[in-house]
């Protein structure tokens, strides 16, 4: 009985080494889908790990080279066939790496070959990216990334990078996360390694971990603008104005003549919800300035014009509030209504310059309105003819 056993189990790899000369022949002379199915018999037998090491790894670099040249063949039929044929490249060839042996014998055409996989898995990642689809990009980047290092090429960073950067934007934080942070633990350089990992932690609800990737990126660099303004939205996002505008101020002094920035400044001072720094006259000042900088700036213009307008607004509900008909509250009445008129008379240019460079239906109410409280009727029936 024994003999029978070791009889039948000689016999089987026979047939193993059989189809795997097949599987050669047959690649050797072009019949590349007969060659596939031979390897994959040879290959997906229950008994061909009990083939030696060597011919094991010598079956898995002919299903590679079969692969590659399915690929290569143009052949859209045969290739449809075949859909997963860069997988199995690439698993064919990691199998072979993995017998230090055979790959010191074979090294030039197992590091050519795998070389081939690498630049196929990067270009279609690059396809994928630049079609917009991150989801399938963000794999391919990865795989070819994984080569790379095996190979100890010195882009393999690079390739990551894209991997965590497609992740990332196809709002797969977890991936995006895991990526950049072995990124950063195989020492990429670059402070936008940081910021990319301030989105992540933020995309996962991670507030405290995002602001501890912001404070450790400006500890190494104290004058990253993107970083300094991340931080600001982080201190605006939780009510901070503060804070926002001490490190507002910190842009300001890298580029004093950035209009957005001095936008950004007096909307925080401007904003009635900020009791402790609503300060009209401040706000006004870095509009103006923001102006000075970028004269046609539409946001700026027309907050100048809504400033005065809210100031104007005040004096009226209090005017209102006067119910009484004696001299003493008529004269008081009228004073807060010229008060606010002469308010609305400043902020109307404001307005009117808004409009004029972005017209909209909510714009042009609030003229209306001011038309009317100054006794402008001129002015409307003109808005109203527009």
């Amino acid at each position: 009985m024994i003999l029978l056993v070791i009889a039948l189990t000689a016999n089987v790899m026979m047939a193993q080494k059989k189809d795997r000369t097949d599987a050669f022949m047959y690649n050797k002379n072009g019949q590349f889908e007969k060659a596939m199915n031979s390897i994959e018999k040879c290959v997906n037998h229950e008994q061909f790990l009990g083939m030696k090491p060597n011919d094991q790894s010598q079956a898995w670099l002919y299903r590679a080279a079969i692969y590659q040249n399915i690929i290569q063949s143009g052949d859209e039929a045969l290739i449809a066939k075949a859909p997963d044929a860069l997988e199995k490249v690439y698993e064919s060839l990691m199998n072979c790496m993995k017998n230090h042996d055979f790959l010191e014998e074979n090294k030039q055409e197992i590091y050519q070959r795998v070389g081939s996989v690498m630049t196929n898995y990067y270009s279609q990642g690059a396809d994928d990216y630049n079609a917009g689809k991150f989801t399938e990009a963000a794999p391919m980047f990865k795989k070819a990334y994984d080569i790379a290092k095996s190979l100890g090429s010195s882009e393999a960073n690079g390739m990551l990078n894209l991997a965590a950067q497609s992740s990332l934007l196809s709002k797969d934080y977890a991936t995006a996360l895991a990526y950049f942070t072995e990124l950063k633990d195989n020492g990429y350089e670059g402070n936008d390694i940081y910021r990319h990992l301030v989105a992540c932690y933020n995309g996962l609800g991670d507030s405290a971990n995002a602001m501890a990737m912001l404070n450790a990126g400006l500890e190494k660099d104290p004058a990253d603008a993107h970083l300094i303004l991340e931080k600001v939205n982080v201190y605006l996002k939780e009510g901070k104005g503060a804070e926002a505008i001490e490190d507002l101020n910190k842009l300001l002094e890298l580029d004093p003549n950035n209009a957005q920035l001095l936008f950004a400044i007096g909307t925080i001072y401007g904003d009635e919800n900020n009791k402790d720094l609503f300060d009209v006259e401040k706000a006004r000042h870095f509009y103006e300035e923001a102006l000075k900088v970028k004269p046609d700036y539409y946001d700026a213009t027309y907050n100048i014009g809504v400033l005065y307008t809210g100031m104007a607004n005040k004096y009226i509900e209090q005017a209102n509030e006067i119910t009484g008909f004696s001299k003493q509250e008529q004269e008081q009445y009228n004073g807060l209504i010229e008060q606010a008129n002469e308010l609305l008379r400043t902020g109307l240019p404001y307005l009117q310059r808004a409009y004029e460079t972005q017209p909209s239906d909510d714009v042009k109410n609030v003229l209306r309105s001011i038309y009317v409280k100054l006794n402008m009727m001129e002015e409307v029936k003109a808005l109203d003819g527009k």
